[in-house]
């Protein structure tokens, strides 16, 4: 009677969870269906009824919110102009870390499989339907206009070829989803078709994306499971050893051509960015100290204008909190450590690699301090959770997890 009331609170924790990712990968920018500060605050008061808090991750939240509020005294006592409108986003931008006091009790990659194929199947059919239809195509565009650009529509030339771009902004929270399908694929799998469906349909979504970074993740994650997989093999795998390295020369070499294109847009406006940062810290050096603070507008080259936040979202962070943003750095690389230490077993080694992904493209994009940003980093802590105290691999196709004989460590 016990085992079924508990499985029963599980579920309507696990419904709830499954909501909130459902409204943070449908409506991003919570502009449409404004649910997503709804279904937060009901799964967190849902936590705090019926499960006890785990206290092994309140240090990263005590650290996150500590730094933020830190970064506000000192901007007020360096008497800097604070936007408490912008200062409170960033607040509510990191609030859903406070999930992590319940973490343990969720498979949060488990959960965000039927999302991710739900946001992935739409951003699909709207871009067919775009492409064929110029009227579709400008209703789209007008109604996500209006919508604080849930999805970004773009034409774009890249290396002299024009492409038409619809990039979903939750659209990196698939990254995990997607590797997993990649490596179900390469396993032996009854289900190895569904996968593959899967697999096109997260596939797609990317590559339609129109945004450089985004378009090549499923290369690299792809290219990242092979060599774990070949890496595997006793002899023959020094015969494929030449294949990778000429590989990835030819991916780096395509990432700085991209990077270094004459004539983008994107390039100029990023590199002046990078000219202001420059410029402000020559100007202020305090500011690589203390920081300027949260809620601060600096003037960019690349806006030509006052701006609160840019595409640079490591050096924003500096430009903000100083030397105290490597406590904010410090609690997105923990779970590296983690799966470093596991990293024997083939599937943590790629989780691993594919979080090493989106922090570099994070880096160069506004997409970390934002629900969906959250929703990778308690996806990666729900992820190293279960895998260090529970030995147990999390599966994130909606099967049941299953213990891991083949590395003795994580059973342990």
């Amino acid at each position: 009677m016990r085992k079924a009331k508990g499985n029963l609170i599980q579920l309507g924790g696990n419904t709830l969870f499954f909501l909130l990712i459902l409204v943070i990968m449908l409506d991003p920018t919570n502009s449409v269906l404004h649910l997503k500060n709804v279904v937060f605050i009901l799964l967190v008061g849902y936590n705090i009824v019926f499960f006890r808090p785990d206290f092994t991750y309140l240090p990263h939240i005590l650290l996150i919110f500590g730094t933020l509020f830190l970064g506000y005294v000192l901007a007020e006592m360096q008497m800097n102009a604070v936007d408490m409108e912008v200062f409170g986003g960033v607040v509510k931008g990191f609030s859903p870390l406070l999930l992590l006091l319940w973490i343990k009790h969720y498979n949060v990659l488990r959960l965000s499989f039927v999302p991710v194929l739900v946001a992935c199947l739409l951003v699909d059919v709207l871009f067919i339907l775009a492409t064929t239809n110029d009227a579709i195509q400008l209703a789209l565009y007008t109604f996500v206009w209006a919508h604080d650009d849930m999805i970004m529509m773009s034409s774009r030339t890249i290396l002299g070829f024009n492409i038409f771009g619809m990039y979903y902004k939750s659209m990196l929270c698939a990254t995990f989803v997607l590797l997993c399908l990649y490596q179900r694929i390469l396993q032996d799998s009854k289900r190895k078709l569904l996968y593959i469906i899967a697999a096109v349909i997260v596939t797609f979504a990317f590559l339609i994306s129109g945004t450089r970074s985004p378009m090549l993740l499923p290369f690299a994650l792809f290219g990242a499971i092979a060599f774990l997989k070949i890496n595997t093999l006793r002899k023959s795998k020094y015969l494929y050893y030449p294949i990778i390295v000429l590989g990835i020369l030819l991916f780096i070499g395509f990432v700085l051509l991209l990077a270094t294109e004459k004539g983008e847009v994107s390039n100029q406006i990023k590199t002046a960015h990078l000219r202001s940062y420059m410029e402000l810290f020559e100007t202020h050096p305090l500011y690589l100290l203390l920081g300027q603070g949260p809620g601060t507008a600096f003037y960019s080259e690349g806006f030509h204008s006052m701006t609160y936040t840019t595409e640079w979202t490591y050096m924003e962070l500096l430009r903000n909190y100083g030397i105290f943003s490597l406590l904010i750095f410090a609690v997105m690389v923990y779970p590296l450590t983690q799966l470093y230490k596991l990293r024997h077993d083939r599937r943590v080694a790629a989780m691993m690699f594919a979080y090493i992904f989106y922090l570099l493209i994070a880096g160069t994009n506004p997409l970390l301090i934002s629900s969906t940003g959250m929703l990778v980093l308690l996806t990666i802590y729900s992820y190293t959770q279960r895998i260090t105290t529970t030995g147990l691999l999390p599966v994130s196709t909606g099967l049941s997890p299953v213990k891991t004989r083949s590395n003795p460590v994580l059973t342990k």
